[in-house]
């Protein structure tokens, strides 16, 4: 039996690699990645587990199986703490993908709103269920006021979204309105983001908003890429 427990091992650390390569290369769709990746962490607990019992109660009698199941209980570690600290990531923030530094009056998708699919998250924005959970998870997610004419802070806001790797997907001055699409270097996710740059009395008000196309929770990454465009656009002369 001991002898199984490296090869099982193995498995279990390849589990994640194995669901992201398959979506990646669109095997199968992300339900199923998430169900390997569910599987691989029941198993690698399993096993470290009972690694851990036959370390102790083999620890004497049999040193080799002992260092072995040791050995299997160290490979599976690593599933564990990875998925464990997605889990500790995920319970710290709202499951909420649909982000935006105006929640009363949110930038409106164009363009992209005819790529994303039926099967992707919806782009409406419910206030009542969205707001009070984005504003006390990610308070400095907020429309950002500047002196900067509004064509120049438009044409900064391009820039900007252009050197984060953004895909722009739609650029309309009239309306001041930019929608630009991000993929996700690990999964390849792609998040949607419109900016939408306004006279505001005599300010010019910057709003954007970033909605995951799948997934409930998006981990923050919404909140995290409205925040590193702001940062750049105000460090921007």
């Amino acid at each position: 039996m001991i002898k199984l427990f490296k090869p099982v091992a193995i498995l279990a650390l390849l589990g994640f690699p194995i669901a992201v390569i398959g979506y990646r290369m669109s095997l199968y769709p992300f339900s199923v990645a998430a169900t390997i990746i569910t599987y691989t962490v029941v198993l690698s607990v399993a096993v470290f587990f009972l690694s851990m019992v036959i370390t102790f109660v083999k620890r004497r009698s049999n040193p080799a199986m002992a260092k072995a199941a040791r050995t299997a209980a160290y490979l599976v570690m690593i599933p564990i703490i990875g998925m464990g600290y997605l889990k500790l990531t995920a319970d710290n923030v709202p499951p909420i993908h649909n982000i935006s530094t105006d929640v009363t009056n949110p930038p409106a998708f164009d363009k992209i709103a005819g790529i994303r699919s039926e099967h992707h998250n919806p782009l409406n924005y419910d206030a009542e269920t969205l707001a009070s959970a984005q504003v006390s998870a990610y308070p400095n997610v907020k429309t950002l006021l500047t002196d900067v004419p509004t064509q120049a802070a438009f044409d900064r806001a391009l820039s900007v979204a252009k050197s984060l790797g953004w895909e722009i997907v739609n650029v309309n001055a009239e309306a001041g309105v930019i929608e630009a699409t991000q993929t996700t270097m690990l999964w390849g996710f792609k998040d949607d983001v419109v900016i939408r740059v306004a006279q505001q009395g005599d300010k010019t008000a910057i709003d954007l908003r970033s909605v995951s196309r799948i997934g409930i929770s998006d981990l923050g990454a919404n909140a995290k890429r409205i925040e590193a465009f702001l940062e750049k656009f105000v460090a921007t002369n």
